[in-house]
């Protein structure tokens, strides 16, 4: 097949679905990862899309992140010792527990629920609230509505907001585009990150998890600094000069 028919079929998906694997493209496509990755770093250079780990997206003018069907895809292996790190050193019996609509939240819900924790989620994810549909759990569930976004898998908004207002919550467990030193914990959409924000300030303990291709990325919106947070917890141990900075800064950041 020539590249520009490669090219054509990459840019039909993207506007059909919003994000392509690689590996989805190469099956599609019958050819190797290294022409489609080439293919994607060329469209990149372009203009025409956002090059990610494993695949590809079309950015919006409003929320640049990954569609949450992409990011499903990425890293599943460490997001899950993430969540399992998380639930083991951290969460308590009878405690209330905000999450958010990350992957990474959502595999720390997925845990806590086949292990039957006596916890009750606080959540504006629709797939956290998925988990609970043909189950009996000792595992209690609140989801806060609001405006869906199909693209994140999430309600946001000013009813979203007021509603995870009027609870105080235990403990919060939330994720984020990227982490700066700079700047601090950051996101690609102001919605979204009005929602992590508002889960931080109505919880008694805050906690981060985010994946190591987390740091030194890029995000557009300051959700809070680094010192609003209790802990860190992460799937690699990493670079010196960030624990450096977390050792400075008084952070604690625990990695498996």
């Amino acid at each position: 097949m020539l590249k520009i028919d490669r090219q054509n079929y990459i840019l039909e998906m993207l506007q059909e679905k919003g994000s392509i694997l690689v590996t989805d493209a190469c099956e599609a496509l019958q050819c190797s990862d290294q022409t489609i990755r080439r293919d994607l770093q060329e469209m990149e250079e372009k203009g025409q899309l956002v090059r990610t780990y494993g695949g590809a997206y079309l950015s919006q003018d409003v929320d640049k992140s990954a569609p949450v069907q992409l990011r499903e895809q990425l890293i599943p292996k460490e997001k899950e010792r993430i969540g399992i790190t998380a639930s083991d050193n951290f969460i308590k019996d009878g405690e209330v527990i905000m999450m958010d609509s990350s992957t990474t939240c959502y595999t720390l819900a997925k845990h806590l629920i086949k292990s039957q924790a006596n916890v009750t989620i606080i959540t504006n994810s629709i797939n956290i609230i998925k988990l609970f549909g043909n189950t009996s759990q000792t595992t209690k569930l609140i989801c806060v509505g609001g405006t869906y976004k199909e693209r994140s898998g999430s309600f946001i908004g000013n009813n979203t907001i007021n509603a995870l207002s009027t609870f105080v919550a235990d403990k919060a467990f939330i994720s984020c585009s990227a982490i700066s030193k700079k700047f601090g914990i950051l996101d690609n959409y102001v919605q979204q990150q009005a929602v992590r924000k508002c889960m931080l300030e109505h919880s008694k303990e805050k906690y981060l998890l985010v994946d190591n291709t987390k740091f030194d990325d890029e995000g557009n919106f300051v959700i809070d600094s680094f010192k609003s947070l209790d802990g860190i917890i992460t799937n690699k141990k990493p670079s010196d000069a960030w624990l450096e900075f977390f050792s400075l800064e008084n952070i604690s950041i625990l990695w498996k």
